[in-house]
């Protein structure tokens, strides 16, 4: 199927494309208010792939999301049984480092009948391929959104436009933000990222994912510390490249292109503390590849 092309809580953006010509837009099941400007980035993209899963959705030709919140109720905490070899790879230019990361990561969303127009639309989110048979890793938040259409389901479009259906969750982890999820190739074989052993607090990280619609979008940084999230306990890490909503899921990457992260949530600090005075600083939330590890058979 050819097609051309949180803020802690949620990073995922529901996309509702009915009138691109309203100057600002409150998109479903978020609070964030975007301008035309910002809705008009990768539209072409996200527009065929609303399409082509509108045709999928109305042949019942999908896995229902209430059949996958049954998986993920099962596999709460599993390990997903997937067996991932860990490669060392060459140093990348940025450059090659982009391509490299597009191949591999791809565009995530449930679909929902919008409330403004009689069409069936996908939300965004994004995950990457660690196996070529079609697993995938993303956020937990991605695959148990606030409000979800039973008869919808979850899919996922790569690059080149293809729209794959989520067949099974493997393995759903709220605390750690993490899914495993698999798609059906029918038999196509898909490039996948490796896993890194570890993540190292100083390296150089790349992050792709597809922040506020713009699509395959790559920025640069380093892993800026390692703590423990006084939330849930759980080991996190902070990098100082760029993500935003519609990157949640997305692959964090050391410069060899190994992944050592997971992207999750933001968090915003101010002069007032709370959410009063001057915005600060943005902490850029990651789960540490370490945490990923555990949920991958030995």
């Amino acid at each position: 199927m050819k097609i051309n092309y949180i803020i802690f809580l949620s990073l995922s953006l529901s996309l509702c494309c009915c009138n691109p010509s309203k100057t600002t837009t409150k998109e479903k099941g978020t609070r964030v208010v975007i301008s035309g400007d910002e809705v008009e980035n990768g539209s072409a993209f996200i527009d065929a792939a609303n399409k082509e899963v509108e045709k999928i959705v109305l042949a019942n030709k999908h896995t229902t999301y209430k059949k996958l919140q049954k998986d993920k109720v099962k596999n709460f905490e599993a390990n997903s049984g997937v067996e991932i070899t860990h490669t060392k790879l060459d140093k990348k230019t940025g450059n090659q480092m982009y391509y490299y990361l597009q191949d591999r990561t791809v565009f995530i969303g449930t679909s929902y009948l919008c409330d403004k127009c009689p069409n069936v639309h996908l939300s965004s989110a994004s995950g990457f391929v660690i196996h070529e048979d079609g697993i995938i890793v993303t956020n937990y938040h991605v695959i148990n959104p606030e409000s979800g259409d039973d008869n919808g389901g979850i899919f996922a479009v790569t690059q080149d436009g293809t729209v794959y259906v989520v067949t099974e969750i493997l393995s759903a982890s709220k605390s750690n933000d993490l899914a495993i999820i698999k798609i059906e190739t029918n038999g196509e074989k898909l490039k996948a990222l490796p896993l890194a052993e570890t993540e190292l607090i100083g390296e150089d990280v790349y992050v792709m994912g597809h922040p506020f619609k713009n699509t395959f979008f790559m920025t640069k940084g380093i892993i800026s510390r390692k703590y423990i999230s006084s939330k849930n306990a759980e080991p996190k890490i902070s990098i100082t490249a760029e993500f935003g909503i519609g990157s949640s899921g997305g692959p964090v990457v050391n410069d060899s292109g190994e992944v050592v992260g997971v992207v999750s949530a933001t968090h915003p600090y101010y002069t007032g503390g709370g959410k009063k005075g001057d915005l600060q600083l943005v902490t850029k939330i990651v789960i540490p590849v370490s945490q990923l590890n555990k949920y991958i058979k030995d």
